[in-house]
């Protein structure tokens, strides 16, 4: 079992119709929904979802994407010691560092995001969706002697 945090950019992948990894997305979430791995989203991020979510469609939608998404994930948090961090560090985006802090301060083994460029300097290991599944589940699988 892992420990992952999703990115916003997956967050939106898995709440919003024909984003470029929908399917790897939600196979993913699926994972963390009982004995998988254990997601974790930022709360900043699941703001953010409800932001682009009121704006792509409405409120009612917005909220339920959230609540969906609260349901399947813990909630990492974000408070004096992240923003510190994250103001202290190279970043040029604010926001990144946060997620990037968040990870490491909460021994995350990896951020799932298709901006790896954004988390190069983390010493969390930055994959996107579509990796994690190819690379770490089925090497997990094979290790286990699952032979789908």
């Amino acid at each position: 079992m892992h420990r992952v945090l999703f990115d916003t950019n997956i967050l939106l992948d898995a709440v919003t119709p024909n984003r470029p990894e929908q399917h790897e997305a939600h196979r993913l979430l699926a994972r963390c929904n009982g004995d998988g791995d254990m997601g974790i989203a930022c709360g900043l991020s699941l703001k953010d979802v409800y932001y682009v979510m009121c704006r792509r469609f409405d409120e009612p939608t917005a909220r339920k994407a959230v609540e969906w998404l609260t349901k399947l994930l813990a909630i990492g948090p974000i408070g004096a010691e992240e923003c510190l961090d994250a103001l202290g560090s190279n970043e040029p985006d604010f926001e990144d560092g946060l997620i990037r802090s968040c990870a490491e301060l909460n021994d995350v083994d990896f951020i799932i995001s298709r901006d790896k460029d954004a988390f190069a300097g983390s010493t969390v290991r930055c994959v996107t969706a579509r990796e994690y599944l190819t690379k770490v589940v089925e090497q997990d699988e094979r290790r286990l002697g699952f032979a789908w």
